[in-house]
């Protein structure tokens, strides 16, 4: 079967999302089929693409991986998220060239006799059956990035990973996790452990720290005020946090995430950050500090906010979405955020706007306030 015709099978068959070609467009590099539950097994039109790089087959049902895959010799990435896959065979390891391999929310127990000759680069296995940290994983060198199932704590030879630079895994303790120097991407969502290292500011080139429920987490070290290069800190979820470390000013963040966090009090004042995100949370009043940092961009989104009294601190302020809330009225300081483009204050409880003066080149949305409602029985 001739590639062209292989692929209008497969493309009438199920649903194919993405598809690539050579330089060439000679042959197809890159297939990807996903959201199909129809799809139990690999297509048998596959073989007709003797030059794939990539497969990805993702939420999908397929139950196992045939061993007509090793005769795509150029195959360097295989992504199976989201499939009840219960094996990986040993004939993967005939694969040569597979450096990325991404089993995410399989039922896979174990890797397969062997798998150590791979050319493993990155290698994912969250939400897998597997126990522990597999010691086969200590044998890639050059392991860059790294997804392990839930565990206690990792073993003290990680830092002899020295390319590392993606590590995604949940933790009952964050033990060791500050001797990984090569880090750029920490995710430890769902984590139950209290308290990170006090060493983890000392990561040179962290750059995203996602610390999503980790509903135990109670405090953030001292020391990330060292993170020069942390653009993005996630701390959604993060129901006992009541503030963030003073240090944390001096790091020119790019997004703070602090969704659900509803006992954050304070953030440290002077915060460069160009954009703050807080959705579902019960704030009544904006935690302290919040006005009085460098974003340009500051999202609260479903509160119980009543009074923004302070909002023309934020001199950087471009966008101001305050939807869904209980502010009461829009205060007069607003006129001193100078640089204000969107004020989105929806859903709220705003009587009038008499004593704000807000400039006409602000796009200001108001629908479903007592003001709007008002106006629109006017008209």
């Amino acid at each position: 079967m001739e590639e062209q015709e292989a692929f209008e099978k497969l493309y009438a068959k199920y649903n194919v999302e993405y598809y690539e070609n050579d330089s060439n467009e000679e042959h197809l590099t890159m297939i990807v089929i996903e959201n199909d539950p129809s799809l139990t097994e690999f297509p048998e039109e596959l073989r007709a693409f003797k030059m794939l790089e990539e497969i990805k087959i993702l939420n999908c049902n397929v139950t196992e991986i045939p061993e007509f895959i090793t005769e795509f010799t150029e195959l360097k990435t295989l992504r199976l998220n989201n499939n009840p896959i219960k094996e990986l065979p040993s004939f993967i390891t005939e694969c040569k060239k597979l450096n990325l391999l991404i089993l995410t929310s399989t039922n896979i127990e174990r890797l397969p006799e062997g798998f150590e000759k791979l050319p493993i680069t990155g290698l994912f296995l969250q939400g897998t059956k597997i126990k522990g940290f597999p010691d086969v994983i200590f044998q890639f060198d050059s392991l860059e990035h790294l997804g392990l199932p839930k565990m206690n704590e990792l073993p003290s030879e990680i830092s002899n990973f020295k390319k590392l630079s993606v590590l995604k895994v949940e933790l009952k303790s964050f033990k060791y996790l500050d001797t990984i120097k090569s880090l750029r991407n920490l995710t430890l969502n769902n984590s139950t452990g209290a308290h990170l290292p006090e060493g983890l500011g000392n990561l040179p080139l962290l750059e995203h720290l996602h610390l999503r429920y980790c509903k135990n987490l109670f405090k953030l070290p001292s020391t990330m005020g060292n993170l020069n290069g942390l653009w993005g800190l996630d701390l959604t979820g993060c129901s006992r946090l009541t503030g963030l470390p003073s240090s944390l000013n001096q790091v020119p963040i790019g997004i703070l995430r602090l969704n659900e966090c509803n006992n954050i009090r304070s953030v440290p004042k002077g915060l460069q950050v160009g954009s703050i995100w807080a959705k579902d949370v019960t704030w009544k009043s904006m935690p302290v500090g919040i006005f009085d940092s460098e974003a340009s961009d500051l999202n609260v989104i479903n509160h119980q906010i009543t009074d923004i009294t302070g909002i023309g601190r934020m001199k950087n302020l471009e966008n101001l979405n305050l939807t869904n809330g209980k502010i009461k009225r829009i205060p007069p300081d607003i006129s001193q955020c100078t640089k204000l483009n969107l004020l989105l204050l929806e859903g709220n409880e705003i009587e009038n706007t008499y004593n704000a003066e807000i400039s006409e080149n602000v796009d200001t949305r108001l629908l479903g306030n007592p003001v709007f409602d008002r106006e629109q029985i006017d008209e």
